[in-house]
């Protein structure tokens, strides 16, 4: 059996640098992992240039920096023999922002979503601004453009329009939260022009070290951070079979010199560290397996 997967997630949510840690854990052969190469399709000096930058603590390019680069990578599960395919569109989170957007999406990546056995998608666990409430949101407007909560009525001219002058920063669809924004693109999937069907997601949660101390696991990291998206999966469990993983590709704060200095000393496969349902570790692959046994 083939097993085919798409790669999904917004802006900045570590989907590169998970390609990066990706490639060179299965291309080295460092350590063992469960998935090993069986081929790819794409740029490979892209792929050794990502590589490289990640292995040697560089921030990985993103892909909106240097052009669109659709990937491919072919596995094979070194127990099982079972073989996948990651297919990476674009990697920039900014075609899925403007799918939210334009409700437009590329004529590969619908034919991809078609064929697909599962997807990966990418959250970041840097998510400083989704669950402010909104006197907090309301205390860091600037002074003037407050909003007074519970004082009356707002004074309405004639055209039902405030007469304060004074008022926030007019609204963009980018300034949708994060959680709102993955919840639009996995409710695009259950209607056309994507077929509606049961598919396993992956959810990852990336740079996971900073949520590491919270002593959550990653689904419970997910209902408490984001839990709109946690009850869309959960209210639509015909649609969606998910697992959740918390996954720190990069293994350190790249501006923390001590922390740095010190994964320096490691054999870089050992920096990656992910949890998940069964187990923690160093092996990147473990989402991809779980993807990959769907008709097992």
């Amino acid at each position: 059996m083939n097993a085919s997967f798409v790669i999904m997630g917004l802006p900045a949510s570590g989907k590169t640098t998970f390609l990066a840690a990706l490639w060179h854990l299965i291309e080295s052969e460092e350590t063992d992992c469960r998935l090993t190469l069986d081929g790819y399709r794409g740029d490979l000096a892209y792929l050794n240039k990502i590589s490289e930058a990640w292995r040697t603590f560089q921030k990985v390019p993103r892909t909106s920096h240097v052009g669109d680069m659709n990937v491919t990578i072919n596995l094979r599960n070194r127990e099982t023999g079972v073989r996948g395919m990651a297919y990476f569109p674009d990697l920039a989170g900014e075609v899925f922002d403007r799918q939210i957007v334009e409700r437009r999406c590329r004529p590969e990546f619908l034919r991809e979503v078609s064929e697909d056995d599962g997807i990966l998608f990418f959250v970041s666990a840097d998510v400083k601004e989704d669950n402010l409430s909104v006197v907090e949101l309301n205390a860091r407007l600037p002074d003037g453009d407050a909003i007074e909560l519970g004082s009356g009525e707002a004074d309405l001219g004639a055209e039902g329009n405030s007469s304060n002058p004074t008022h926030g920063r007019e609204w963009e669809p980018k300034l949708l939260p994060a959680q709102v924004k993955i919840v639009q693109l996995l409710s695009d999937l259950l209607r056309p022009p994507f077929e509606s069907r049961c598919r396993r997601l992956a959810v990852l949660i990336s740079a996971w070290d900073l949520a590491r101390d919270m002593e959550l696991t990653p689904r419970q990291w997910l209902a408490r951070h984001m839990p709109l998206v946690d009850q869309f999966l959960r209210a639509n469990e015909t649609s969606f079979r998910h697992e959740v993983y918390g996954v720190s590709a990069q293994g350190v704060d790249l501006e923390d010199t001590p922390a740095v200095d010190e994964a320096a000393k490691l054999m870089p496969s050992r920096r990656i560290q992910i949890a998940g349902p069964e187990s923690d570790g160093n092996d990147l692959t473990v989402p991809l397996v779980w993807l990959m046994s769907a008709g097992q």
